[in-house]
C-alpha cells in the first residue's frame, strides 16, 4: 500500500522493535483466567453434586428432572458473575465480598425456587423436595465461598507480587501514584518517564517510587524481568508524549497478551469509573453506547421499573403506613419531604421522601454531615436502612425517575456543580434513580471533591448502561441496606 500524506504517522514506517525478538511476558492473567474457569466448573459441579447426592440419599422420597438441576446451576453462576465472582481482580477475601456473595446466593436461591416450583413444574409436573433443594443451596453457597477464600490465600495470588509498569510525565505520575494509594491498589508500581529530567527522581516526594528509566526502556524492562508477573502497562500521560516507535511497540505488546492501558481504560477496568477530565464534549456520541432513546434495553428498563415499583409499593404499603405514623408521633410536621430535583435532560420534577430531618433543614446547609443534629432519631434509622427512599417509587411510576440511575440532585446543587465540574451535565442523559452505581460504590458526598468522585461512577454507569450492570447495582444495594451504610 502506498503511504499517503493522510496515513497516520505511527504507521508511516515500520519500527525495528515493533515485535521485539525473544520477548517473554510472564504474567498472572493467563493463570487467573484458567482459575476463574475452574471456579465456574467447580461451582457447577458443587450444585449438581450436592443436589444429586442428597436426592440419592433420600431415595424415592425425592423425584426430580434435569430442569431442577440445570436451572439453579445457570441462575447461580449468572448471579455470581454479576458481583465479580469470576473476575480475578475481585477482593474475594474481603468482608464486603463475603457479604455480597452470601446475599447473591440467597437471591439465586429465590430466583431458582421460582423457576423450579412455579415455572418448570407448571402443568402438574412433580417438583423435588424443598428441603433437599434448600440444603443443596446451602452446601453450594458455603463451598463456592470457601474455595475462593482458599484460592486467594495462596502466596501466588498475592497482588503485591504483580508489577504495573507506568509511563508518565512528572505531573501525571504524581497524580496517578496518589490516586492509586488512595484506592488501595496493591500491585507494585514501576515508573518510566517521558523526559530525561525525571529519571531517578521520586514520583511523589520522599519515600515514593523513582522513575527507573525512559519510556523507551519499558520493553527492555519486560525482557529483563521475564520471570516476574506483570499486570500490564499504564500510559498515564498523553500519547502525544510518546514517539512513534515506543507507541507502536506498546501496541504490539498489547496484542501479545499483556494489556496496555490508557488512563481512560485503566479507570474503567480497575476502578469501574470514568474521570470527567478525560472526556471530550462529544463523548456521548462515541460508538458502543447502549444508551439511545429507542434501544430495546431502554424499553425493557422502563417496563421493569413499572412492574417492580408497583409490586414493591403493594408489598411495602403496610410498612410505609407504619413509618408515616411513627414520623407523625415523633415530631410535628409533614410526613413527606418534597423538593425540586433535576431529572433526565435537565427537566425538573418534585421528589418525595419520608421526612428524616427537622422542617426547613435544607436551608441550613447543602450537605448532611456525620451526626448531623438536624436528623431526627427515627430519621437516622430510616436513612441507615434507606427506607426513607420508598416514596420515590411514586416518582418511578410517573416516569420522572428509574429504580437505578444517578442520584437526583437538588436544583440549587446542580447549578453549583455545573459551574465547578466539567461535563457534570452528562449525568442527566439518563433518568435519575433511587439507587445507582455511584450510590453503592461511594459513600455520601459532602463536598465538591466527593461530588466529582460520584460523577466518575455515574459516567461509568452511563457508558456501560446494561441489564447486567443494573442487576449488579440491585445486589450491592441489598448489601448497603442490610449493613446500614446510608446517611
Amino acid at each position: 500500500m502506498q503511504v499517503t500524506e493522510h496515513t497516520p504517522e505511527i504507521f508511516a514506517a515500520r519500527p525495528a522493535n515493533l515485535f521485539p525478538a525473544g520477548l517473554k511476558v510472564a504474567r498472572g492473567s493467563t493463570r487467573e483466567r484458567s482459575m476463574m474457569l475452574l471456579f465456574l466448573l467447580l461451582d457447577a459441579a458443587a450444585w449438581a453434586g450436592s443436589y444429586l447426592a442428597l436426592s440419592e440419599f433420600t431415595g424415592d422420597f425425592n423425584r426430580f428432572g434435569w430442569a431442577e438441576v440445570l436451572l439453579p446451576m445457570i441462575i447461580s453462576i449468572f448471579t455470581l458473575s454479576l458481583i465479580g465472582a469470576y473476575d480475578p481482580r475481585s477482593e474475594m477475601k474481603s468482608l464486603g465480598y463475603t457479604s455480597e456473595h452470601l446475599i447473591t446466593c440467597f437471591a439465586a436461591f429465590l430466583l431458582s425456587a421460582f423457576a423450579v416450583y412455579l415455572v418448570a413444574s407448571f402443568g402438574g409436573a412433580v417438583a423435588s423436595s424443598r428441603a433437599i433443594f434448600s440444603g443443596s443451596f446451602l452446601a453450594f453457597t458455603l463451598f463456592s465461598l470457601f474455595q475462593r477464600r482458599l484460592f486467594y490465600s495462596t502466596p501466588g495470588m498475592a497482588r503485591e507480587n504483580r508489577r504495573l509498569l507506568v509511563i508518565s510525565d512528572a505531573e501525571s505520575g504524581e497524580r496517578f501514584f496518589k490516586t492509586s494509594a488512595a484506592k488501595g491498589l496493591r500491585e507494585q508500581l514501576h515508573f518510566f518517564a517521558t523526559g530525561d529530567a525525571e529519571v531517578g527522581r521520586n514520583v511523589a516526594g520522599p519515600g515514593t517510587p523513582v522513575y527507573e528509566g525512559l519510556a523507551a526502556e519499558v520493553i527492555k524492562d519486560l525482557e529483563g524481568h521475564s520471570n516476574f508477573e506483570h499486570e500490564g502497562i499504564v500510559i498515564a500521560t498523553h500519547t502525544d508524549h510518546l514517539n512513534n516507535d515506543v507507541l507502536a511497540a506498546l501496541v504490539a505488546v498489547h496484542f501479545r497478551e499483556l494489556p496496555v492501558y490508557t488512563m481512560h481504560s485503566f479507570h474503567e477496568t480497575f476502578w469501574h469509573k470514568m474521570p470527567p477530565d478525560l472526556l471530550s464534549r462529544s463523548w456521548p456520541l462515541d460508538s458502543g453506547f447502549q444508551l439511545v432513546q429507542h434501544s430495546a434495553f431502554a424499553s425493557l428498563k422502563r417496563i421493569f421499573d413499572l412492574v417492580l415499583a408497583s409490586l414493591t409499593l403493594l408489598i411495602m404499603a403496610p410498612l410505609m403506613a407504619l413509618v408515616a405514623l411513627l414520623i407523625k408521633l415523633e415530631r410535628r410536621g409533614p410526613v413527606f419531604f418534597s423538593q425540586t430535583r433535576v431529572g433526565q435532560h435537565g427537566s425538573l420534577f418534585t421528589l418525595h421522601k419520608f421526612r428524616t430531618m427537622e422542617v426547613g433543614s435544607e436551608f441550613k446547609g447543602l450537605y448532611t454531615v456525620e451526626g448531623d443534629p438536624r436528623v431526627t432519631r427515627l430519621g437516622h434509622w430510616l436513612r441507615l436502612t434507606r427506607l426513607d427512599e420508598l416514596p420515590q417509587l411514586w416518582n418511578v411510576l410517573r416516569g420522572e425517575m428509574s429504580l437505578i440511575g444517578p442520584r437526583a440532585e437538588w436544583i440549587k446543587c446542580v447549578e453549583r456543580y455545573e459551574q465547578a465540574i466539567p461535563y457534570y451535565h452528562f449525568r442527566h442523559l439518563v433518568r435519575p434513580g433511587i439507587t445507582g452505581w455511584a450510590q453503592v460504590n461511594y459513600p455520601y458526598g459532602a463536598n465538591i471533591e466527593d461530588t466529582i468522585e460520584k460523577l466518575m461512577y455515574d459516567l461509568y454507569y452511563i457508558r456501560h448502561f446494561s441489564i447486567a450492570l443494573d442487576a449488579t447495582v440491585i445486589l450491592k444495594t441489598l448489601h448497603v441496606m442490610l449493613f446500614g451504610k446510608g446517611r
